[in-house]
């Protein structure tokens, strides 16, 4: 198979280079007109504890700490959330990943101011390569002096381990070739139709996907404690948590992925939600955060040529839009023509470790039998194209479920597996399983903003469930007229208790024809 050097490495250890590059004609004529060249967010693997990036971090939190005003921690905090709730970031609509680029470079740049370090560069968390926290968090001293990035109030241990299910390879793959953006980054808000600041912090009033969704969420109730609340921003390895969100979304967009052109999307501003470092205020538009090196940083030391996919035909052009019509259509409203939708009240008791919550839907099997059938990616090929990968995505016909409005209890050592169809089901039933969808977890609670001063909303999620259907029936087996979602919750710490429950108030199922 013929794989051109633009091509996303997508198997293996091979992710975190991500993307190499022909040619970096593009990338160098930005450079030559652009002051000065963009600081190298380096991964933490292998970063020595007193390597002088990881001695500034400390520095800045140790000295953002014992200040006050707007530029302090706890201000900093708080406009994140605080053990009362919500403060203005946007969790669970689609202002989520460029709302917190902005939030994570203010602190970038306050602590270049404070510590004198002009080179500084914020590292990220490769929690797919390291699983358990990195060693520079855990320490409670360093140098005999109390570490400012250790945080007592954790839960995880330095031993704790992330499962594959929540950060392995395979999550990373899928997210990567998904497409649209809402698909990818979570979904606009039901029903806006302007730019009012109301919409950002507009908590769950969107439906995340598995980058949110899975370990977004996930990662934040592993670590626990204070991490998996609204206040989350008060424990250092934060930054680390979003910084590796934050390259994710850069990598996805390198390999071809393009953000909503929607207005109400790229036109929004976030007003007064941030600090310069001189204390004035940071107002940035959606559209000047989406790319990372004219903001004062990137995540490689190379610049790379960014993969297009502006030669997709038609057909796949007016795919995507179809499935853009999956977010855009306000619940309850009639799907376009090509999507077909069935819903299901949920009336069962709550999913839990001990017994998973079973939601059976009724459907077309003569709609879902395309879906059985649709081929996958070859499989065998050490390097698989991105920009092949994502127009196969879109190539096809494919099944979501819509998992809305859920009520759910105790959710930071929670991870909430879906399984389809499987009558074994059960808390050690392993996610190599052919049921097996995927994972979604929760972060914070219900009390977040709600527009327009409504009722706070509850968080819904979105799967795609085509993968499992064709595992699960493939081209030759008779799909069935009824589909048996199922959730079932584990431990995300292995050895640890998971007490948390959840049900969704209603589940939809919506089959995009070929």
């Amino acid at each position: 198979m013929a794989t051109s050097r633009r091509d996303v490495l997508l198997q293996g250890a091979v992710i975190g280079a991500g993307i190499i590059a022909a040619n970096t004609t593009g990338m160098e004529a930005w450079a030559q007109n652009a002051p000065p060249p963009p600081k190298l967010r380096r991964s933490l693997h292998g970063m020595a504890l007193n390597d002088p990036i990881l001695q500034t971090w400390r520095d800045g939190v140790r000295l953002l700490k014992s200040a006050n005003g707007d530029i302090s921690w706890a201000s900093f905090a708080a406009i994140h959330g605080n053990d009362a709730g919500w403060g203005l970031c946007p969790h669970g609509n689609w202002y989520f990943l460029p709302w917190h680029r902005a939030y994570l470079l203010m602190y970038e740049r306050a602590v270049r101011q404070l510590t004198g370090n002009s080179d500084f560069a914020l590292p990220y968390w490769d929690w797919t390569l390291d699983r358990q926290m990195p060693q520079a968090f855990t320490d409670q001293t360093y140098n005999g002096q109390p570490n400012p990035l250790f945080e007592p109030q954790r839960d995880a241990t330095p031993t704790d381990t992330l499962p594959d299910s929540v950060v392995g390879q395979a999550v990373i793959n899928q997210m990567l070739q998904e497409s649209p953006f809402e698909t990818f980054g979570t979904s606009r808000p039901d029903g806006q139709d302007n730019v009012d600041q109301s919409w950002i912090v507009c908590e769950f009033c969107g439906v995340s996907g598995t980058l949110e969704g899975t370990p977004h969420n996930n990662v934040h109730n592993f670590v626990g404690g204070i991490m998996a609340t609204a206040g989350s921003s008060r424990d250092p390895i934060f930054m680390m948590h979003h910084c590796n969100i934050d390259r994710i979304w850069w990598l996805w967009r390198q390999g071809g992925g393009a953000d909503s052109p929607d207005p109400l999307w790229s036109g929004m501003t976030f007003q007064n939600n941030f600090f310069n470092p001189d204390g004035t205020r940071f107002s940035p538009t959606v559209s000047e955060m989406l790319t990372p090196e004219p903001l004062g940083y990137t995540y490689v030391e190379t610049p790379i040529a960014t993969v297009s996919l502006s030669g997709m035909s038609t057909a796949l052009v007016m795919r995507s839009n179809k499935f853009t019509s999956l977010w855009s259509t306000p619940r309850g409203g009639a799907r376009p023509a090509g999507i077909a939708s069935y819903s299901a009240p949920v009336t069962q008791p709550a999913a839990t470790v001990a017994k998973y919550l079973e939601v059976p839907i009724d459907v077309d099997a003569a709609a879902l039998a395309p879906v059985a059938a649709r081929p996958s990616l070859p499989s065998g090929f050490e390097i698989l194209s991105l920009a092949t990968a994502r127009q196969h995505y879109l190539d096809g016909p494919r099944c979501f479920a819509f998992l809305r409005d859920f009520d759910f209890q105790k959710n930071k050592n929670t991870e909430y597996r879906v399984f389809l169809n499987c009558d074994y089901l059960s808390a050690s039933t392993p996610t190599t399983d052919r049921h097996y969808v995927g994972s979604f977890g929760f972060f914070g609670s219900h009390g977040g903003h709600s527009h327009g001063g409504g009722e706070p909303k509850k968080p819904s999620i979105s799967v795609d469930l085509t993968a499992a259907i064709a595992r699960v029936y493939g081209p030759v087996a008779t799909p069935p007229g009824k589909l048996r979602l199922q959730i079932q919750p584990v431990a995300l710490r292995a050895g640890g208790n998971a007490d948390g429950s959840a049900r969704p108030a209603s589940v939809e199922v919506a089959i995009v024809s070929a």
